[in-house]
């Protein structure tokens, strides 16, 4: 406990699933966090009900929507102050054949995914260097940032997007202090997987049987990454993408 006393978190798409998960580690850990939800209100709002009142806040915000990160920012500087840490979770996912995809349906993928993360790491990093924060960044790109799968081009496209700008910003921002560094999950029972988990359990439990560790994962998997990354205990960590599937990359 206390490992993120005194920090004062961003997390996009916080509502759900890692996000939550994440959200809840920071707290429990002693962060500060204001953090979004597109839709879920209510689920939002226990999270928030759950801790102390100037520790926490939710903001109801389309990631897919570029002029939301400027909002995302005055929102954040309005109840922080001064940010140290921004997380990239917000996350559209359709599965749709790369012959059927449409534009409409690339362009909400790709822009919640790459171009909105983009160019908020932008907005937070500039933040962080004038106020010279020490700042973690951290970007939850996905598995399929580099393994393929059917009716998913669009999305693996947007994640290794992701997984990339961990690595560029990373490189360009050292010099500043400010650190950037990349989780990828797999197979995991969040939200956007859940017509799989809940309305398929025959291919669920067949893709399962595929992971080493011989389960899928669950959000809580992912937040202690987070939190070691967000911590001064990664103050020499930049650039990395964690990989959280099980072990399944390694067949």
């Amino acid at each position: 406990m206390g490992r993120l006393e005194n920090k004062k978190a961003v997390v996009t798409g916080g509502s759900n699933g890692i996000g939550r998960a994440i959200v809840e580690a920071f707290l429990e850990e002693g962060a500060s966090v204001l953090f979004t939800t597109l839709s879920d209100v209510e689920k939002a709002q226990q999270i928030v009900d759950a801790y102390p009142q100037d520790r926490v806040r939710f903001i109801q915000m389309n990631a897919s929507e570029f002029d939301n990160v400027a909002r995302l920012f005055e929102e954040a500087v309005g109840f922080h102050g001064s940010i140290d840490i921004l997380v990239n979770n917000a996350a559209s996912i359709t599965r749709t054949g790369f012959l059927d995809l449409t534009r409409e349906e690339y362009e909400v993928v790709m822009n919640t995914n790459a171009r909105f993360p983009f160019f908020a790491t932008q907005v937070f990093a500039r933040h962080m260097v004038e106020e010279e924060v020490l700042g973690s960044i951290i970007n939850i790109s996905s598995v399929s940032s580099f393994s393929a799968i059917s009716k998913m081009a669009h999305y693996q496209c947007s994640k290794a997007s992701l997984t990339m700008l961990g690595k560029s910003a990373a490189y360009e921002l050292a010099p500043h202090g400010i650190r950037v560094n990349t989780i990828s999950p797999g197979l995991t029972a969040s939200k956007t997987n859940r017509n799989q988990w809940e309305g398929n359990p025959d291919l669920w439990a067949e893709r399962s049987r595929g992971i080493p560790l011989g389960r899928t994962g669950l959000p809580q998997d992912h937040a202690g990454a987070a939190v070691f990354l967000a911590s001064d205990e990664s103050s020499w960590v930049t650039g990395i993408d964690v990989i959280i599937d099980g072990g399944r990359s390694v067949l």
